[in-house]
């Protein structure tokens, strides 16, 4: 962190002097827009947190240059928002210097590539490489630095693998909203550059607009998860051992996730794997699931298919379709030894695993028809034997760390 910091201050002492800014007022305006749009982002449930900053930060580079990227990326860097839930200090640094540096890189990409900065005031001549090769290449800088800085942090953070990091960051899916606030902010510079106010007071307006819609949508799909909530509870209602279960799950599964610096649309999808993670059972029998006695092997063949079946129940439903992985390798171990499929340490889904440590730990402190359930600290004492072999030793290592925090305490259901 300190040497993205140091590396941050050292470009930017050498950049800005190179690049001077012929007028600041609206540098100014841009400023101002990034913060309200940056307080305005949305966390949307099934995918990355929504934010229309990318269009004035581009809008800036456009007008400023390098100084105007970086100068954006600071304004879209912080909401009040994360201050209020106190977000890591480091985090909320990072988040500054990495898109201080994407904005900034991004500026010098446009500058290198034979972009100019749009004048105020004036209507110049447009050229291919000013009005399309330049403001291309910067855009695809800006994505490419801030996926890698945004990547490692995940991977150092979490001990993923990089492809697995990229897998879960998905950038593909960023591509086409990318481009889209990349036209806006194209048009938000050139509306500036003739002093159009009104222009560019009519381009914010849909921004609002947008939100609102997604608003709409981010509450109904938490309709769904509650509905969600309430069939699994009605499912569980039938065996008074297993009561509440995947909702205690779901609750430490959403903490570790987060605690282990996912994103927050991987921590909700968490949450939502979790409380589904065991609906495959509603295929077994139930005098099976709840026999006091020592199952026989056919018994067992038939209780470890609950996670296939548990994919197959979700995978056609378009709202669940991103658990179904998670659902159906919950089971797996890190050794290959676990079910259905062997997969072995990093083939398993980070999330999955994740669903493991947390499944194991309230499947032994709960008590079951064949045995009472184990006290917290021998339940950590197994969690840490089998860490390695049948669970995620970094992973067990987070949430035994997190036990320890009061926050992370559940009541029984």
């Amino acid at each position: 962190m300190l040497i993205l910091a140091a590396a941050s201050v050292a470009l930017g002492i050498v950049t800005f002097p190179r690049y001077p800014v012929s007028s600041f007022w609206p540098l100014a305006v841009l400023f101002g827009l990034t913060v309200i749009l940056a307080h305005g982002s949305l966390e949307l449930p099934f995918a990355a947190s929504l934010s229309f900053t990318f269009a004035p930060i581009f809008a800036g580079v456009l007008f400023a240059g390098p100084v105007g990227g970086a100068v954006l990326g600071l304004a879209g860097a912080v909401t009040l928002q994360e201050v209020r839930e106190r977000k890591p200090a480091w985090r909320i640094l990072f988040n500054v210097c990495q898109l201080f540096l994407a904005g900034l890189v991004a500026g010098l990409a446009y500058a290198a590539s034979g972009g100019q900065q749009i004048p105020v005031d004036q209507l110049h001549s447009v050229t291919l490489i000013g009005a399309l090769i330049a403001p291309a290449i910067a855009v695809a800088v800006f994505f490419s630095l801030n996926l890698l800085l945004v990547g490692i942090a995940v991977s150092l953070d979490t001990g993923m693998g990089w492809k697995e990091t990229l897998n879960a960051l998905g950038p593909g899916s960023y591509w086409v909203s990318l481009l889209v606030l990349a036209l806006l902010g194209y048009v938000m510079a050139h509306l500036i550059g003739i002093s159009s106010w009104f222009g560019l007071l009519l381009l914010v307006l849909p921004f609002a607009m947008a939100r609102q819609t997604f608003r709409v949508y981010v509450e109904l799909t938490e309709a769904y998860t509650e509905t969600v909530r309430s069939l699994v509870a009605a499912i569980e209602a039938k065996d008074r051992y297993t009561r509440g279960h995947s909702e205690r799950v779901a609750i430490h599964a959403r903490q570790l996730a987060a605690s282990l610096g996912f994103s927050s649309a991987d921590v909700g999808l968490a949450e939502r794997a979790a409380l589904l993670h065991d609906v495959g059972k509603i295929g077994i029998s139930q005098t099976t699931l709840t026999s006091p006695v020592q199952l026989t092997p056919a018994e067992v063949r038939q209780i470890r298919r609950h996670p296939v079946i548990g994919a197959d129940l979700t995978q056609d439903v378009a709202f669940l379709s991103d658990v179904v992985p998670i659902v159906r390798h919950h089971h797996e171990r890190v050794d290959g030894a676990g079910y259905p499929d062997g997969l072995v340490g990093p083939e398993i889904p980070m999330l999955a695993r994740v669903l493991a440590v947390v499944d194991s730990y309230d499947a032994m402190t709960s008590d079951r028809a064949y045995r009472p359930g184990m006290s917290d600290d021998d339940a950590r004492v197994e969690l840490k034997r089998v860490a390695g072999s049948q669970l995620d030793t970094r992973v067990v290592t987070a949430f035994t760390a997190l036990l320890d925090e009061p926050s992370a305490e559940v009541d029984d259901q």
